[in-house]
């Protein structure tokens, strides 16, 4: 388990409101992601979240996925539609190959349990650092690839939780990843769905608007 988590006493539960402190009417967040489509790896996650039901919020509603880069709120100030277009060159640019990743066990951060990633290749790091070398985003210094499973609704002692998710087990699943997104969601809704915008796969970049 995450040695950060154990470091405190309590889960941080977190508020179900719009933080217009944050976003100052800033409408969207954006992110560069991967998003599960694996059934199994769908299945382990909805199996995962039901367990833990009585101590997360209920309708957490945005798609399972594993944010690869924190961009920011989405306008003139924070993160540009033209940072946005550097990074799709660069992606497009590197030609990225298909590779694999394996969910894996539970874990937890401080304000939400989680299903952990293993990047045996690295692949995440070098596709983070592609998107870095136009932005750094707006990461947390150290990078930890998970799902996330909701939000905890009330201060839990850590000590307990590190013994429940302890002994919640699923057998590692490999999945292929063959594309990643660009998207973005409602800054005033805190568990709400998020919206792709831009996909790049392994040898072809589609923009939402190409399909109109």
């Amino acid at each position: 388990m995450s040695g950060h988590f154990s470091d405190h006493e309590f889960t941080q539960p977190t508020e179900l409101r719009d933080f217009f402190e944050w976003h100052q009417g800033i409408q969207h967040y954006g992110f560069w992601a991967i998003e599960i489509h694996n059934q199994d790896c769908l299945n382990a996650i909805t199996s995962y979240a039901q367990s833990l039901a009585h101590i997360i919020h209920p309708n957490y509603l945005r798609q399972a996925h594993i944010t690869l880069s924190a961009s920011g709120l989405i306008d003139p100030q924070h993160f540009t539609n033209d940072v946005l277009q550097q990074q799709i060159k660069k992606l497009k640019s590197a030609n990225l190959p298909s590779f694999s990743l394996c969910l894996s066990n539970a874990h937890s951060f401080t304000t939400a349990p989680y299903l952990s990633i293993k990047d045996s290749t690295s692949s995440l790091e070098a596709v983070r650092d592609l998107l870095h070398k136009v932005s750094a985003g707006q990461d947390a210094s150290e990078y930890v690839p998970h799902i996330t499973l909701g939000f905890y609704n009330k201060a839990y002692k850590t000590s307990d939780i590190l013994t429940k998710i302890s002994k919640m087990s699923t057998p590692n699943i490999v999945f292929p990843v063959t594309e990643i997104v660009f998207a973005r969601y409602n800054t005033d809704e805190i568990q709400g769905p998020y919206e792709v915008l831009h996909r790049i796969s392994l040898n072809q970049y589609i923009s939402k608007n190409d399909k109109n």
